[in-house]
Parts: C-alpha cells; structure tokens; sequence
C-alpha cells in the first residue's frame, strides 16, 4: 500500500498555524488538515493557509467545518461561502451534521434517535451540499463520531446514509480509527462494507494518541485498506506524547513497516 501521511494540525505544537506546518513539514507528513468556524475570516485565512502549507512544503489535504448544527436554520450562507474558499485552495471539505456532547450521555444502546423532523433537515441540508459540492466540483467527505458527541452520524452506516442523501459524486465518507474503536463492531469489516466510499482516513490508537501508543490492530486494517485500494490520505488526528517530531515519525515509519506487533508485553512505538 502506498502511504501518504497527513496531520490535523491542531494537535500539534506551535504558536501559528505557520509554526504548526513547520513541525509536520519536518516529518515525513505531506499533507496539513485545519478548521475553520463561522466566524473565521474566510479571505484572511486563505492567504494565511496558502502560505503556511505552501512555505512548509505541504499540501492543504482537508478543512474541517467547524461549528456546524444541520438541523437547525441559517447553516447555508457560512457553509457555501466556507466552501468556496475552500474549493479554491484546491483542498476537501470535511464535515458532520453536528458535534455536541450529547445530554444525557447515551451509554447503553440503542440510543434514542433524533427527532423525525430534525432528521429530515439534516438530509435536506446533505442535499443541499450535495448540489454546492457538485457546482464547485469540491470533494465533501461526511465523517461519523460517536454516540456521544452526536446524534446524527455516530457510525460508518449513518455516514454512508448521508453520503447517499448527498446524491453527488462528490460526497464520499471519513472514518476515523479512535471513533471506529467505540461505535464499530469490527473496524475492518466496516471498512470493507464502506469500501470505495471511504476517500478520507483519520489516525488515531484508541486513546487518542498516537497509532501505537494504545492497542488498535493497524496491521489488519492496512491490510483491509490495501484491499478495498485505498489511495487517500492517512491522516494523524491525535495527540503525540513526548517529543512531537520523533513521537510522529516512529509512528509513521512502524505504520510503513506493516505496524508490527510489540516485541514484548507494555512496548509501544
């Protein structure tokens, strides 16, 4: 399998969003993920992101949409406008309906749905993507969480029901190693069933360190990657413990070797 590394930036060390590419830059990353929210200035921060990537030799892989609550109103104008300036640095658009700690924590399924007329905004603004995503010909990968920050998308059935309500070429799905871990019953059999959909990857162990630092079997689900031809990013969303440039290539350089098992009880990468 042919791997291309990425880095969601904001768990990285740095005063600026310049000094954090810097850090991934002297990595074997190529590819840089950051966020923007409704009140970011999109024309500032284009030039910003343009510069930052482009001094540190990186590739702006993704934005995320922060701040986004789909079933309620006024949603479209900072998703369109995000959007374009997003489509015009060349890059992704990942979102999910909504990101909230739910309130009371759904511990044990099956967990309560949304409302009926709540659901059916959220499609009706997938839909609506879907047609932004298709005008401005900019990829749109819809991401599932878990249980307990959403009640929209917290797993890989949810996200594909989303990517089919989008109804563009252009909608395709994210999943995330550390969520997977949680909502999945089998992370590569989910992967398996996503199959070309999936266009999108986030790297996480299962306590949101480092891959290696916890015990989240990378081996197999490389190889699931490998066969489903996965060609997308790999993409580091998780904090790294200790020095961040040696922590992140240890991991990236056990990952290129087929992430092995540890030699001995307690060894991590």
């Amino acid at each position: 399998m042919n791997m291309k590394f990425a880095c969601v930036a904001a768990g990285v060390p740095g005063r600026s969003f310049a000094e954090q590419c810097d850090a991934i830059g002297n990595t074997s990353c190529s590819g840089v993920e950051t966020i923007v929210f409704p009140d970011t200035k999109l024309e500032r921060w284009q030039a910003e992101a343009r510069a930052a990537a482009g001094g540190a030799g990186l590739e702006l892989a993704t934005v995320i949409l922060g701040g986004l609550a789909l079933h309620r109103a006024g949603w479209e104008t900072y998703v369109r406008e995000a959007m374009q300036a997003i489509a015009e640095l060349g890059a992704s658009v990942l979102l999910t309906p909504e990101y909230a700690a739910q309130n009371p924590l759904p511990i044990f399924p099956p967990h309560a749905p949304p409302p009926p007329g709540e659901l059916a905004r959220v499609h009706d603004a997938m839909r609506a993507i879907g047609r932004m995503a298709t005008d401005l010909r900019c990829p749109v990968y819809i991401e599932p969480i878990t249980q307990f920050e959403s009640r929209f998308c917290r797993c890989v059935a949810d996200s594909l029901d989303l990517c089919k309500a989008a109804a563009s070429p252009y909608a395709s799905i994210v999943v995330d190693t550390h969520n997977m871990n949680i909502t999945e019953a089998s992370i590569t059999t989910s992967i398996r069933t996503a199959g070309a959909r999936i266009e999108h990857m986030h790297f996480a162990d299962n306590n949101r360190l480092a891959p290696g630092c916890g015990h989240i079997d990378f081996a197999s689900i490389i190889t699931t990657l490998d066969a489903i031809s996965y060609t997308g990013w790999l993409s580091f969303e998780c904090a790294f413990p200790g020095n961040f440039n040696v922590t992140m290539q240890r991991s990236i350089d056990w990952l290129q070797a087929g992430a092995p098992l540890p030699t001995s009880q307690g060894d991590s990468v």
